[in-house]
C-alpha cells in the first residue's frame, strides 16, 4: 500500500485527504513543515520513505517550499535515488499560483492543486501520477 504524508495546517483539510486517501494508502499527517520533517527523517531511517506528500505551501513556521527543499536535501542525505523520492503534490490556495509554479519549475515537486479541491481531482492526480490505478468515479 502506498505511504502517504500529508503536510496541512487546516484540520478540515487535512482531514478531506485523510479520508480521500484511506483507500489507497497508509496516511500520517502534520501541521507544521518542521513535523513534516521529523516525519520524513523517521521514516527515512527506518528504511520505510513515504511515496506521497501533500504539501501546503502556506504553513505556520517553516512554510511549504522550505519544507519542500528540505525534504529533498534530507533524501539527498539518505542517498535516494531520483526515481525513489516521493512525489510531492503542492498545494495551493486560489491566488497563490506563482509560489506553487515555482515548486514545480524547480523540480522539486511533481505536480499542484488549488485548493478547494475536490475528491475526483486527488485522485486523477494520483492516477496520473502513476499512484493509483486509475481513479474510481466519485461525487463532485
Amino acid at each position: 500500500m502506498l505511504k502517504a504524508l500529508i503536510v496541512e495546517d487546516e484540520q478540515v483539510n487535512r482531514e478531506f485527504l485523510l479520508l480521500a486517501l484511506k483507500p489507497h494508502a497508509q496516511c500520517a499527517a502534520v501541521g507544521t513543515g518542521e513535523a513534516a520533517l521529523k516525519e520524513l527523517h523517521r521514516a527515512l531511517a527506518l528504511g520505510e520513505p513515504f511515496e506521497l506528500v501533500f504539501l501546503d505551501v502556506m504553513l505556520p513556521g517553516m512554510d511549504g517550499l522550505k519544507t519542500l527543499e528540505m525534504l529533498r536535501a534530507l533524501e539527498d542525505d539518505f542517498g535516494v535515488g531520483e526515481s525513489d523520492r516521493a512525489k510531492v503534490i503542492v498545494t495551493t490556495v486560489l491566488n497563490d499560483h506563482q509560489t506553487a509554479s515555482r515548486a514545480f519549475i524547480h523540480g522539486h515537486a511533481a505536480s499542484f492543486l488549488t485548493k478547494p479541491f475536490r475528491l475526483r481531482e486527488v485522485l486523477d492526480e494520483l492516477a496520473t501520477l502513476g499512484l493509483i490505478e486509475g481513479a474510481p468515479k466519485a461525487a463532485p
